[in-house]
């Protein structure tokens, strides 16, 4: 068999011999043998068909009866104006959550709080916004209150992360975690860790404040400038100073970092609603689809534009690179064009009668504008020709001219000379847009100090799904008894997310291509698979019925004969409120149990079971022993809701069930970071890990056992028995800081079926590197497999690690030093799957995640 791939596309055979092919392959296969090629066109390509031996656009399939020639087309997509809508929302506003959330809070910690999630919700959706973040200081807990909920506003996770400099993440599944930095490394170390975590979930990190981080005294950048893959920066942010932001920004640009620009109210003070609450200034999103993956999408394309208020002017930059009249390119993009190029610039302006419109190139103001128009009508447009050079060029707009709202910096509220000073009424900052990036190939950034070379190698593992240029993520894998590998996970598409199965026999073969679970869904997120016999089930969280409001539901398929049919989709739970984050295992006699969490108006986050075909309800196994209070109107801290979350279930060959989650019922106060009276509190919670279990013939559940250190914070935990029945909990421990300490992976083991726990121990400890979000499975010999991902590396990257339970207890870990940044793995019968960016072309803007599998002779 010879293969040609012309155009950017990736071509794979059933059975292997062809693995990724983009060029030209070819591979021996025994007379007679059917091979069948599949087609992944990347990124924004889209595959043109075969030619030679096969033709058409499906699956490429022949008989090996002599030799076969094969030609796979990709082709780009026609150039057409971008389809979307504008979305406005604010990227960057703060509750009662953070430490400094209200007013009150600022001038003493033992204060009651005025500025509960519900206010801000409620007040971003009286401006008009359409998709709101609740930034609170490195703390996830606002997404755990029964407040974060609305009928006419999206919400998106989000979090003001890091101690120093200050970002804020979108759309992540958790706190990111700011560690120690590294001894004897640059002082961005852990940032630019942290910028890789928030992109192994496809989430969005936004530069807070960079005057206030990334600067030196002089306004120059500081070491910390050096992270790369920033997807925006605050050029905007109400409680700082936008002509500084902007400078950084150019700064960087000039120095061939690409990333838009954001917005930020910075809100923490309800008595600041009038001129700097929500949606001052806010952040407009060019989205494919008005949902959580469609903004978030916007957000990492730069594709981003600012205004201060909703009559302030609005400002739109687009470009025509081919001269066919169609604007396909729009701020924030970037444009590959030969030197020489004629690009046509397009800057329009509403609401903007009398303002005066910039336009500015490289190297920015600092060489004064390209243009500076006066806009004599309120919705008005112009049109530039400019050429392509041999070197990176940007162009960008913005609007200036009268405006006292936008001109206040909160930040200089208590100092009457510096408001008074700030206060350039005739010349303010009116409208902005991301630039358009032009260049004759792809950018990287020249950083002050280089992020090292990648030091990984070839791993030998398998590509289960994803394109590249496209993200792939969180997987799960099960094994059949028939050593048939079972794998599902997470596809990202333009403002769509789905789940896709994959199944590998025993003899290493796929046995057929990717298949997508979540039907037509475009919210279908972090599938878990598990697998008995012929029984396959696999679980994942859907909004199949769209996003505002926010009600996840808990949906299951299954498959009877292996994986190679599946039934309908069943819902497994829906409410009003959410069911989140679903887990499931097999019991000997074939139901399937299924596990999640779930919040409901007036309640806290509970753990919740059901064994389907048995149980006609779920039953709630983390309610009992809570200490619950709805506060009082007059302390926004006063509320008291334990959350029980991140659920892990795993089932005995017996059929006894164990199941574990996350819980701060113990903290002082649960959800908050100090109540009135009492000033500071913990921060994160003290969270502890939560195992109950239940035999075979039981129908009541063991008591809670709580496990862990009450003095750190218990996260995220993994369940699994080994082939002698003892039963195995991991998870990873943070101390009660919010910044600065590193995560360890500690595990504990039961040999009497969870009644009693010997003392954790951490596993392959490393006090200078991160390790987080383990994962248990059972290897083909019956001991129990631990995978996490860890930052020890010495080029900094994440890579996976794993260790096993022998004779002797836990061996010293193996990390597996393969290619490109490695997360999110899972184990199972001696194979590990993971995510992976070792096909990303560059550190910036590059999408890149698939995920791969890993036989068990790594």
């Amino acid at each position: 068999m010879s293969l040609a791939v012309q155009g950017d596309g990736d071509v794979e055979s059933m059975p292997s011999g062809i693995a990724d092919c983009r060029d030209t392959c070819s591979a021996v296969y025994a007379a007679g043998r059917v091979v069948t090629l599949l087609a992944t066109p990347a990124g924004s390509q889209r595959f043109a068909g075969w030619s030679g031996d096969c033709s058409g656009n499906d699956a490429c399939t022949l008989t090996m009866d002599r030799a076969r020639s094969v030609v796979a087309r990709f082709v780009a997509a026609e150039a057409a104006a971008p389809a979307g809508s504008w979305l406005q929302g604010d990227l960057h506003v703060h509750d009662d959550h953070s430490s400094d959330g209200s007013l009150p809070r600022q001038i003493s910690q033992s204060l009651p709080g005025n500025n509960p999630v519900s206010a801000q919700i409620g007040q971003a959706e009286r401006v008009g916004l359409d998709f709101l973040m609740l930034t609170d200081h490195r703390t996830y807990d606002q997404h755990y209150d029964p407040l974060w909920r609305s009928d006419a506003l999206l919400l998106i996770p989000g979090e003001e992360a890091n101690g120093s400099p200050h970002a804020t993440v979108h759309g992540a599944v958790d706190t990111i975690v700011q560690g120690a930095n590294p001894p004897d490394t640059p002082d961005f170390v852990n940032l630019q860790q942290s910028i890789w975590d928030a992109h192994s979930q496809d989430a969005a990190w936004v530069t807070a404040h960079p005057d206030d981080g990334e600067t030196n005294d002089d306004g120059t950048p500081n070491v910390r400038a050096n992270a790369q893959g920033v997807d925006l920066v605050e050029a905007w942010n109400r409680a700082s100073n936008p002509d500084a932001e902007l400078d950084y920004c150019e700064n960087r640009w000039n120095a061939g970092f690409r990333f838009g620009v954001a917005g930020a109210s910075d809100n923490h003070f309800v008595e600041l609603w009038l001129i700097a609450g929500p949606g001052s200034p806010r952040t407009q999103a060019f989205v494919a689809a008005a949902s959580e993956r469609g903004v978030l999408d916007a957000l990492r394309d730069g594709r981003v534009r600012i205004t201060p208020d909703a009559l302030a002017p609005i400002v739109t930059l687009e470009a025509d690179a081919d001269g066919d009249g169609v604007y396909e390119a729009i701020a924030g993009d970037e444009i590959s064009a030969a030197s020489g190029t004629t690009i046509r610039l397009r800057v329009r302006v509403q609401n903007g009668l009398g303002n005066t419109v910039l336009l500015y190139a490289n190297p920015g103001r600092s060489a004064g504008a390209l243009q500076s128009l006066k806009a004599t009508q309120n919705d008005q447009s112009w049109t530039f020709d400019v050429q392509a050079g041999d070197a990176p060029q940007w162009y960008r707009a913005e609007v200036r001219g009268f405006g006292l709202s936008a001109g206040i910096d909160t930040s200089n509220l208590t100092d009457p000379a510096a408001l008074t000073a700030s206060l350039k009424l005739f010349d303010q900052l009116r409208a902005i847009a991301s630039p358009v990036f032009v260049a004759p190939g792809p950018v990287e950034a020249q950083a002050e100090i280089a992020v090292p070379a990648d030091l990984g190698s070839d791993d030998g593992a398998r590509r289960v799904a994803g394109a590249r240029g496209r993200y792939a993520g969180f997987p799960d894998l099960a094994r059949s008894a028939d050593g048939t590998a079972h794998l599902v996970l997470e596809t990202h598409e333009p403002g769509a997310t789905r789940i896709v199965y994959r199944a590998r026999g025993a003899d290493g073969e796929w046995r057929d291509a990717p298949r997508v679970l979540s039907d037509d869904s475009k919210t279908a997120r972090f599938p878990r698979i598990a697998a008995r016999g012929d029984a396959v089930f696999v679980v994942w969280q859907d909004e199949a019925d769209g996003q505002l409001p926010r009600r996840p539901q808990i949906r299951l398929r299954r498959s009877l004969d292996g994986g190679a049919s599946w039934n309908a989709i069943e819902t497994v739970r829906a409410l009003d409120g959410r069911a989140e984050r679903p887990v499931v295992a097999v019991l000997p006699d074939g139901p399937p149990v299924v596990a999640w969490q779930e919040i409901a108006p007036g309640k806290p986050f509970d753990v919740m079971l059901q064994v389907l075909g048995r149980d006609a309800a779920p039953q709630n196994l983390s309610g009992d022993g809570k200490t619950l209070d709805a506060g009082n109107v007059f302390d926004a801290r006063a509320a008291r809701w334990p959350a029980s979350v991140w659920p892990a279930l795993a089932v005995r060959d017996d059929g006894r069930i164990a199941i574990a989650w996350q819980d701060n019922r113990n903290d002082a106060d649960p959800l908050w970071t100090g109540t009135t009276g009492s000033g500071n509190g913990t921060n994160p919670d003290d969270w502890q890990i939560a195992v109950r279990t239940r035999g075979a013939s039981d129908t009541d559940w063991s008591a809670l056992q709580a496990l862990g250190d009450p003095q750190q914070a218990e996260r995220h935990p993994a369940l699994a028995y080994a082939g002698d029945g003892a039963l195995f909990v991991a998870w990873d421990r943070k101390a009660l800081s919010s910044s600065g300490a590193n995560l360890a992976v500690q595990a504990a083991r039961s040999g009497d079926g969870g009644a009693n726990f010997k003392t954790a121990v951490t596993l392959a400890g490393n006090a200078a590197a991160m390790s987080q979000y383990p994962r248990l499975g059972r290897d083909g010999d019956g001991r129990v497999r631990a995978v996490w991902t860890d930052s020890r590396a010495a080029d900094w990257r994440w890579r996976v690690m794993t260790s096993v339970y022998g004779d002797t207890g836990w061996d010293g870990g193996s990390l597996l030093l393969a290619r490109g940044i490695n997360t999110w793995p899972a184990t199972a019968g001696g194979a590990i799957v993971f995510a992976s960016t070792r096909n990303a072309a560059r550190l910036q803007r590059d999408r890149t995640q698939q995920v791969y599998v890993l036989g068990t002779t790594h």
